[in-house]
């Protein structure tokens, strides 16, 4: 089988540049972007793209004094590149939220370090994050009047806690952050908290509301403009009512997690729609994430509401099954069947027991290239290709 390779989306050198409509700037990275939009009296940015290098290469195309800085939420896509452009002393507003979303990153950073090397398929960086803080923070509605435009701002719960929406009547323009992406929306990722899933619907009905001419989205990285914006928001608006309102089913009537993940599908129309396929996040982690929120993490199984180690739980199952050859024998049935996924679960037996077991290592190897071979959802194969790659490293380590 040939080696399956993890997708890598950050670390672009440049960003792209494009004046969507009048007096309407943005700059655009694979994974994030910002606006900035003129008026009669200065600027205002709308995020700030992910990076200080990049963002030092976008002040200088701004014509005009920066007066207003908004982060649409706390992400470091969206705020990283803050640094860049306080040379003018903006206001930098922000939802209420986002400085204690901030001060919990720094809290988290080891943990946070790992698992952004295995979601974006890059190296571990081990520092504490530095951030530009919000000089003004708000809830529920607020309203700029600079020069000739006026920009309507809304803090909402949707992807964080800290979501801020902005419109601007003149020009019949949504920033919207990332309520939309360019895919599924992300509602679900398998290291992050829960997302707000109902929110999310009815921040994206009170956009749709307002029928605007044109829509930017993804950090302002993706434009959308007359009967398209309309369409996207109205497909995810349906797609996570889809999902969530099946969650909720299924949590009421005791289906368990496990069967659930498989169960819950988007309808045909949505699932077969290019602006909704599962490029970042995916239906799983979608359920998982409302699950979350909804329920919590006792199964009604009895055996899982005070659990012993995991590792000791499948050390005393080897010890009834005996002898290695029978789990890599059976899960070897099982790769051939292609059940990869139950292999996995099968084989982990064996690996908690036995770390140092070679041939388990092998075999998982075979496996996780069988599940990422037509896994194109990049946090998922990502995830994948980590564990390959940790594997082949042990596997080289013992040869030593």
């Amino acid at each position: 089988m040939s080696e399956i390779k993890g997708t890598r989306i950050l670390g672009a050198p440049q960003a792209t540049f494009s004046e969507p409509i009048k007096d309407v700037h943005t700059a655009r990275l694979p994974i994030a972007g910002c606006a900035w939009v003129e008026t009669s009296e200065g600027i205002v940015l709308i995020d700030t793209i992910a990076r200080v290098d990049v963002g030092k290469e976008i002040f200088k195309k701004i014509k005009g004094k920066i007066k207003y800085i908004i982060y649409t939420h706390g992400h470091g896509d969206h705020i990283g590149g803050a640094a860049a452009y306080l040379k003018d002393k903006p206001e930098i507003i922000a939802s209420k939220y986002l400085p204690d979303r901030l001060d919990k990153y720094k809290m988290l950073a080891p943990h946070r370090n790992y698992i952004s090397a295995v979601q974006f398929n890059i190296p571990i960086v081990n520092r504490t994050p530095e951030f530009v803080y919000p000089t003004k923070t708000f809830l529920g509605n607020m309203t700029i009047e600079l020069g000739d435009k006026t920009f309507e701002l809304h803090a909402v719960r949707a992807e964080t806690d800290d979501a801020v929406w902005v419109y601007i009547p003149e020009l019949k323009a949504a920033f919207i952050g990332d309520l939309i992406i360019a895919g599924l929306p992300n509602i679900g990722n398998p290291w992050k908290p829960t997302r707000f899933a109902l929110d999310w619907a009815k921040s994206l009905e009170d956009v749709r509301a307002l029928n605007p001419e044109h829509v930017f989205c993804n950090g302002a990285g993706f434009y959308y403009t007359g009967k398209k914006a309309l369409k996207i928001l109205d497909l995810n608006i349906a797609a996570i009512r889809s999902l969530h309102d099946q969650v909720v089913d299924h949590i009421n009537k005791g289906t368990h997690i496990t069967e659930m993940i498989h169960e819950i599908k988007l309808p045909d129309l949505l699932r077969n729609d290019p602006y909704l396929r599962p490029l970042y996040s995916r239906t799983e982690f979608f359920v998982f994430n409302v699950y979350r929120w909804y329920h919590g993490y006792f199964d009604n199984n009895p055996a899982h509401l005070l659990p012993r180690p995991e590792k000791e739980l499948l050390n005393e199952i080897y010890n009834l099954i005996g002898t290695p050859s029978k789990i890599l024998n059976r899960v070897g049935e099982l790769y051939d069947n292609n059940q990869a996924q139950l292999g996995l679960q099968v084989l982990d037996v064996l690996i908690q027991a036995n770390p140092e077991n070679i041939e388990a290592r092998k075999m998982r190897i075979k496996l996780l290239e069988r599940i990422g071979k037509e896994d194109f959802c990049l946090m998922s194969r990502n995830t994948w290709v980590h564990f390959i790659n940790k594997d082949k490293k042990f596997i080289e380590s013992k040869k030593k």
